[in-house]
């Protein structure tokens, strides 16, 4: 078969390899993005269904026009504008409703907390945006609060916000320095997540578009193996034989699969067991398409039993569902053992659904359809005690010169 040729090959049409593409694309150089399904966007593709155009769980930006993505826009030359979310709420047990705090000064008026607790929480905030959180890296949550005599309110707020932010609501296993590490940079940005105001759909166009201007993107399009020679990366191998020549080759796939298409015999074998060994997050995603609006809420909800948050997404884009509709996303973070036992995972899913029908008067009945998934990979990598910043693969591969692998960060 006729080899064909790019500067460079990136493995996995995900928003990583598309942001990739596009900026060394707007840069002059030959891309190719190989993408082994039909369709663009990895564990963030856009569903269809009856009018609605659905994220694949909640696809927030973190630190909106602050953000990797906002920048990758702007060297485009493209615009990219955010929508700020609303007031976050939390459903505590017994049904109270009550604002979560997301800003120092929500801090001063939560009813999540007593008032010497949001004094206490509102100094901890404050200290953080000049106190290094480095050495908490090896530290849990569970133990960090212990020694800090964290309890009650105070405690429920962190324990939420490590379900969300890190996806971890195992207070044992969370990192506490990665935690407050993400707040300190919520804190230092003044954002903390937004969504595009045009929806994914925009993002995905102008990035393919821009990769098209001198390469291109396709899909069904299955990496077999990584081709390398005398120690240096020649190019690729495609399931259907045919072999594409690239000086440099960039993986887009989660790091638990980097030896799906590179040889581990090419790398030391201390790395290769890191990269295998990762544990990703995981849980419960539900998508409800209703045919009549029951939420003028444009901020996170949050649930403290089953820990968990959602939103209605089509409040922030209008586009994503038709006239007079509404769409709402939820997630519920399991752990990879819950999530191995199916029969427990469909114990959550019913208490989730229930708890959200609690919350919402009226939803049930608004039902116009359902989407149900049991994820047992949402980010490629859990942010706990073992998996923190200082023990994660990096983005080179050692001994691959011209290889890189990449995380997802938006």
């Amino acid at each position: 078969m006729e080899k064909k040729m790019a500067d460079i090959v990136v493995v996995g049409a995900g928003i990583c390899g598309l942001q990739l593409g596009a900026l060394l694309a707007s840069d002059g150089r030959k891309v190719t993005v190989l993408e082994k399904s039909s369709h663009v966007g990895g564990r963030a593709f856009l569903w269809e269904k009856e009018g609605f155009t659905v994220d694949n769980g909640i696809h927030l930006i973190r630190f909106g026009p602050k953000s990797a993505t906002a920048r990758v826009f702007k060297h485009l030359g493209k615009p990219l504008d955010f929508v700020d979310l609303g007031q976050s709420k939390v459903s505590l047990p017994g049904g109270r409703v009550v604002d979560f705090p997301t800003s120092p000064s929500g801090f001063l008026t939560t009813k999540m907390m007593g008032r010497r607790e949001r004094l206490k929480t509102l100094a901890l905030m404050l200290r953080l945006k000049l106190e290094s959180q480095e050495k908490l890296l090896d530290t849990s949550v569970e133990d960090w609060m212990q020694k800090r005599q964290i309890a009650g309110g105070m405690r429920q707020y962190l324990h939420l916000v490590s379900a969300s932010m890190q996806v971890c609501p195992d207070l044992n296993r969370s990192s506490a320095g990665e935690m407050l590490l993400n707040i300190q940079s919520v804190l230092k940005k003044g954002r903390s997540v937004m969504y595009p105001t045009q929806g994914w759909r925009y993002i995905y166009d102008v990035l393919l578009d821009e990769i098209g201007r001198q390469g291109q993107v396709r899909t069904e399009a299955k990496v077999k193996n990584i081709v390398v020679s005398n120690g240096k990366i020649r190019g690729v191998e495609l399931d259907n034989g045919e072999h594409i020549d690239a000086t440099m080759v960039i993986v887009n796939l989660p790091v638990q699969q980097l030896f799906q298409v590179l040889d581990e015999s090419l790398v030391p074998t201390n790395f290769a067991r890191l990269c295998q060994n990762q544990i990703p997050t995981a849980g419960v995603s539900l998508d409800y398409g209703l045919k009549r609006k029951v939420s003028e809420d444009q901020g996170l909800w949050y649930l403290t039993s089953p820990m968990s948050f959602g939103l209605f997404t089509s409040n922030l884009c209008p586009d994503l569902a038709p006239p007079g509709k509404q769409l709402l996303t939820w997630f519920c973070p399991a752990s990879q053992e819950e999530m191995a036992d199916r029969k427990r995972v469909r114990t959550l899913e019913k208490a989730l659904e229930q708890a959200i029908f609690r919350v919402f008067h009226g939803l049930e009945d608004a039902i116009q359809w359902k989407r149900s998934m049991h994820l047992d990979m949402v980010d490629g990598v859990e942010v706990n005690v073992d998996q923190h910043r200082d023990k994660r693969p990096g983005y080179r591969v050692p001994e691959g010169k011209d290889l890189v692998a990449v995380r997802n960060r938006l």
